[in-house]
């Protein structure tokens, strides 16, 4: 008799649990990737009834296996008007099997928890294209909005840096971020993150971090609680909207999940007018940009190789193979002819000639030489410390090292520290050069040009900040 009624409330549940969410679940499996070549994954893709197939949809990403609880959240949110109408893309984690269908490689930690664009670049160009190709049972096409303040990515773990990374890399792509005891750890370089957010640029995003007190999953990597906290305190110095919630427990995604409405509510409470950057309290990046001075692109479709050197406070020359032109800031290009000296791109002279530096390859150090005035250099040291390996380099007026790197343009102040990473639409510069006051920089294929309060003309040795 218990064991009937056991089944009977069983029976009597069972719709409830099925029909929790009001929407349909549809399932994608990519079999390939070029991004993550030889994996295979399933996708699962939550469509509201709200949606009427002709109306691009706002955009929530998830990691792991999200689906059911962010179905049930856009579902309410919608329904009391605090979210536009959302469609939920979930990404597995990737894997390889052999012929004998057995997992070979788990491609989750190296597909979550790097610190480069690559997750991003896979779901814009291989994931979000195929989500767009699907249809509902009914015949409803999917379309998705490609303005970044309505879209949000979210994740858990592994997955809670993979939702950060993915919209610090791609802020055109994500504005909203939801990270659940985000493993900031020394995994694959995410402990750097908050110095790194202390001295770049803010961008244009929201974040609500959420984590356990007592999360550490693995003792070798240290605590997951303290780098998430760290996090907590560089967003808040850099200036950005960011709000938290410390919850007693270990390393588990249940409390985080728990409150994903509560979370959502407040991520997309102004969706009607986007996500505005901050201002950071970096002094000196605040002492080298101009508010409402950004990159302003004024080429595109560059050679690959293209190179930028110093001119004259309006030009800067660029050279594409054996051709030399002059780029003004507004993009005005003038052929160079005839042969032109142009300098080392890896070696920069100190304002006044007192000092040199030249970049080593494949090394995150820049030296420094003496210039003695027979014109030698001597006491060579490893001076600048970079957080990766640099590109061009040059000096501005007050004796800062200016370095293109994979990261953006990293700023190191005289004694070598960088203080200062500006970032670039692109993500990467690949060569940058002076005019005066206008930075030029090469990002992908583009040329991009920027008023700063600083100067590449050098006018006598700058003033000493001594040790500083």
């Amino acid at each position: 008799m218990k064991k009937l009624c056991a089944l009977f409330v069983l029976a009597t549940l069972l719709p409830f649990v099925a029909t929790a969410y009001n929407g349909e679940i549809l399932t994608l499996e990519m079999r390939e990737s070029k991004t993550y070549p030889g994996t295979d994954r399933e996708i699962k893709i939550y469509v509201p009834k709200q949606y009427d197939g002709s109306t691009p949809a706002a955009l929530i990403v998830g990691t792991d296996s999200q689906e059911k609880v962010l179905a049930e959240c856009i579902d309410s949110l919608v329904a009391e008007g605090s979210m536009p109408v959302a469609i939920a893309v979930v990404v597995r984690p990737g894997r390889i099997h052999n012929a004998n269908g057995e997992v070979v490689r788990y491609n989750r930690s190296n597909e979550y928890d790097r610190m480069d664009g690559r997750f991003a670049h896979f779901l814009e160009t291989e994931v979000l294209p195929k989500v767009e190709r699907m249809t509902c049972a009914d015949g409803r096409a999917i379309i998705l909005s490609k303005d970044a303040s309505m879209r949000a990515i979210t994740g858990s773990s592994s997955g809670g840096i993979c939702a950060f990374n993915a919209a610090w890399q791609r802020p055109d792509m994500f504005a909203r971020v939801y990270a659940m005891c985000g493993t900031f750890v020394p995994f694959r370089g995410g402990d750097q993150y908050p110095a790194i957010i202390r001295k770049g640029e803010p961008r244009a995003l929201r974040i609500f971090l959420q984590d356990n007190d007592k999360d550490t999953w693995n003792p070798l990597f240290g605590s997951w609680f303290e780098y998430n906290t760290l996090m907590l305190s560089a967003l808040k110095f850099a200036g950005y909207d960011v709000r938290h919630q410390w919850d007693k427990g270990g390393h588990s995604g249940k409390n985080g999940r728990a409150i994903m409405t509560k979370v959502m509510r407040w991520l997309w409470h102004d969706w009607q007018s986007g996500v505005k950057a901050g201002r950071s309290g970096n002094k000196s990046l605040n002492d080298i940009i101009i508010p409402g001075e950004g990159w302003c692109c004024i080429a595109d479709n560059l050679a690959e190789g293209a190179m930028l050197y110093p001119y004259n406070d309006e030009q800067v020359i660029l050279r594409m193979g054996k051709r030399n032109e002059a780029v003004t800031t507004s993009g005005k290009v003038t052929r160079i002819k005839g042969r032109i000296a142009l300098p080392s791109p890896y070696t920069a002279l100190y304002p006044g000639g007192t000092r040199s530096a030249v970049r080593r390859e494949g090394s995150n150090w820049v030296w420094q030489y003496i210039n003695t005035p027979d014109g030698k250099q001597s006491f060579g040291q490893e001076f600048y410390y970079l957080y990766t390996d640099a590109g061009q380099i040059l000096f501005d007026a007050k004796g800062y090292l200016y370095a293109a790197t994979s990261i953006g343009i990293q700023i190191c102040d005289q004694n070598g520290r960088v203080r200062v990473i500006l970032s670039l639409p692109e993500g990467s510069a690949e060569s940058i050069a002076f005019a005066g006051n206008h930075l030029f920089a090469i990002s992908g294929d583009k040329l991009y040009t920027r008023l700063l309060r600083r100067s590449g003309t050098h006018q006598g040795t700058p003033k000493s900040e001594g040790q500083g």
